[in-house]
């Protein structure tokens, strides 16, 4: 029983020092490197107006999204799974077209359901296999098809030729999305649309603003950003028409760490 005891007791201190290790380990490693150049946006025009289809919606970086351009007085259709929580969008005022992303079908009616002047991909998640590549493949070609020009894809820190910007906690948690979100830049550029690709790094929870969080084509630029802020930049991007064929990293200076984002 003593000898018993003692194995225990040393198979509980190992895993200690495993779990004391992997905290220092991202400690050290989960960290932003400020960008090599910043990519200015033009000011954002004081009226919208324009006729925007939002895909992934329902999630928070979408609710975000969704409230901006709303406030901003344009004009929002939200495409939506039937059995999506609609709760958080609508009392802004939006109109709705049901569907699933990964239904080619479906995400074509959605685009014939208005006169869209831009389309906003924010699909993401690990609800479905393929979800993050194609979801937003799908919605990529119905925009062609249906001569929508203006799209903007939200892809991350970490895909493409930024994947050596991630760091390796990062890169090793999100080992089956880089390569979907890596696969649908490829074919966003390949498309012929007018696009712009957003590579935001960590969203740490918060719903405060800082108001700090800019734009990137430094590949290298690996940092954090509130979703409110990001949201805010994808608003700018929709009307800077400098953004489109550009691929960039959206981050906010001022976050070095993740638990720095924490609200007031």
């Amino acid at each position: 029983m003593k000898m018993f005891l003692k194995l225990l007791g040393a198979l509980v201190g190992l895993v200690v020092v495993l779990v004391a290790a992997l905290v220092v380990f991202v400690l050290l490693t989960l960290k932003a490197s400020a960008p090599g150049n910043e990519f200015a946006l033009q000011p954002l025009p004081a009226d919208g107006g324009r006729s925007v289809i939002v895909f992934g919606a329902t999630g928070k970086l979408g609710t975000e999204l969704v409230r901006d351009l709303r406030e901003h007085g344009d004009q929002v259709t939200a495409f939506v799974r039937a059995s999506s929580d609609r709760s958080q969008l609508e009392p802004l005022g939006v109109n709705f077209a049901v569907g699933d992303v990964l239904d080619p079908a479906s995400v074509r009616l959605a685009f014939q359901s208005g006169k869209f002047d831009a389309a906003i991909a924010s699909v993401a998640g690990l609800s479905e296999p393929d979800l993050d590549r194609q979801g937003n493949v799908n919605v990529a070609d119905a925009a062609l098809a249906s001569g929508v020009q203006r799209v903007i894809f939200i892809s991350t820190v970490g895909a493409g030729d930024s994947r050596d910007a991630a760091p390796l906690i990062s890169r090793l948690a999100l080992s089956k999305i880089l390569p979907q979100k890596t696969a649908a830049e490829e074919h966003f550029r390949a498309s012929g649309l007018s696009y712009t690709i957003l590579r935001p790094g960590g969203l740490p929870p918060g719903v405060v603003p800082t108001g700090r969080g800019l734009l990137s084509d430094d590949p290298s630029t690996m940092g954090f950003i509130k979703r409110p802020d990001l949201a805010r930049l994808v608003l700018r991007v929709l009307y800077d028409d400098r953004t489109i064929g550009k691929t960039l990293a959206a981050v906010d200076p001022g976050l070095q760490r993740p638990w720095e984002a924490r609200d007031p």
